[in-house]
């Protein structure tokens, strides 16, 4: 079964790429909204379930998308 991973073309420019707890791909747009990309589908996320060090920026979108990958 192929894997459809999304592209950096498929965000708005300025869209960040983050990680959460190691395996928990999300995305925050510049309209300020956030999505969890686990198991490869874009959901809304309440952003008051990040806390100081269970997240950060991804290095790249590649180790963001390969997050994605792991996730599915």
């Amino acid at each position: 079964m192929k894997i459809n991973l999304p592209k950096k073309s498929d965000f708005p420019d300025g869209t960040e790429f983050y990680i959460k707890e190691f395996d928990v791909p999300l995305v925050h747009t510049p309209s300020n909204e956030w999505f969890n990309w686990f198991g490869g589908k874009p959901r809304q996320y309440d952003v008051k379930m990040l806390k100081p060090g269970n997240n950060w920026v991804a290095e790249s979108f590649e180790e963001w998308v390969r997050v994605v990958g792991d996730s599915q």
